[in-house]
């Protein structure tokens, strides 16, 4: 027994998609953060990670699965869990985002020495909006089945008070929040030559988002182009939309306006130049682009999107919180001819953005680990 006690817990981090968006670059910050001496930390993804290097020279071992689609890996991520679980009592199954929560829930076995743990990123409503007829099913399926078997999770946590505030009402099903690290280290970053009035100069609005069909991109360059004012739209992001963006740009004859400016490892220089942060997304988790953005004092106008974004701007204390593309063309609108406003409330963002840290992140997290 004395042996099991000195004994590190094997934390199996199981994330799809590995790449360097909200949901890899918080698994990536935590895991690089927790006492290795404590913990052996493995990480499973699928086809590729975009940190194996930086976990391989932290000591994490990395496990890749061949696989195009997560139904098939889910076997694999099976055979790996039995062989890294066979020598150990204490393990843990930390499986990221809802469709493999779902497979992990439904395919892999419960053992006695091992705890299964969901960390759901995307709000639940996301379920709800449909962006085809295949995408209607599937997601009414996912509901479904996500009613059932979570109950197989030992705990679920989320990202924001406001999904788990909307699994418990709609799935009577119990969580733990835990914000994700969205600031690695507090800076004393301010913006320097902030506007007070944009008479005599050209008003300058950024987005950082991976440019899929959820972050709505288009409903920004809607609103732009029906303002008649001098605009510079930087869009920073990679994503399957990039060629539709880029085409709908075009249509609109914006190109001299706005501007794809591709992945950007630290976007934190071009929020520094920019006048104003804008997020459009249909569903967001916990958008660290904005916390970011919070961060340095940038002023931010964002959707209501049905996740953590309340929590970042306090309910519009911190920020302008618009439902639909007429509100967010009136906001930008606002924002142009008198700023005032906006500044005030970004200086209350600023300082609420210093919550959402690494450090909290991973006292949380371990905290919770404990309790379970």
């Amino acid at each position: 027994m004395s042996g099991n006690k000195l004994m590190k817990k094997n934390l199996i981090f199981f994330l799809a998609r590995f790449g360097r968006g909200g949901a890899g670059n918080s698994v990536f910050r935590l895991c690089n953060s927790l006492n290795k001496k404590k913990y052996n930390i493995f990480i499973i993804c699928m086809n590729h990670c975009a940190y194996e290097k930086e976990f391989l020279k932290a000591g994490i071992k990395v496990k890749i699965i061949n696989s195009s689609r997560a139904f098939f890996a889910i076997f694999f991520l099976r055979k790996i869990i039995s062989k890294i679980t066979a020598n150990n009592d204490q393990n843990y199954l930390i499986s990221n985002i809802n469709y493999t929560n779902l497979l992990c829930s439904i395919f892999i076995k419960k053992k006695k020495n091992l705890k299964f743990i969901a960390i759901e990123r995307t709000p639940f409503k996301e379920l709800e909006i449909y962006f085809s007829f295949i995408d209607r099913i599937k997601k009414t399926l996912m509901r479904l089945l996500i009613r059932y078997f979570y109950k197989k999770f030992d705990l679920i946590i989320c990202n924001s008070k406001y999904l788990g505030q909307y699994l418990k009402k709609k799935y009577a099903i119990s969580s733990k929040t835990l914000f994700p690290p969205s600031i690695s280290i507090i800076k004393n970053t301010n913006k320097k030559n902030i506007k007070k009035n944009f008479k005599n100069s050209k008003v300058k609005i950024i987005t950082v988002c991976r440019l899929s069909k959820e972050k709505n991109i288009y409903e920004i360059i809607k609103a732009i182009s029906e303002i008649k004012k001098r605009i510079s739209f930087y869009i920073i992001g990679i994503g399957s939309e990039k060629k539709e963006i880029a085409k709908f740009i075009k249509s609109q004859n914006l190109e001299s306006k706005v501007k794809l400016i591709g992945y950007k490892k630290n976007p934190f220089n071009y929020l520094l130049k920019a006048d104003l942060y804008i997020n459009s997304s249909y569903f967001e988790g916990f958008p660290n682009s904005v916390v970011e953005a919070a961060h340095i004092g940038l002023p931010i106008i964002a959707s209501q999107s049905h996740g953590g974004i309340n929590e970042i701007l306090l309910k519009g204390k911190g920020g302008t919180i618009y439902r639909d593309s007429n509100e967010l063309k009136k906001s930008i609108e606002k924002f142009i001819d008198d700023p005032k406003i906006f500044l005030k409330k970004s200086i209350i963002a600023k300082k609420n953005s210093s919550h959402f840290n690494l450090k909290n992140h991973v006292a949380r997290f371990e905290k919770i680990l404990i309790g379970i």
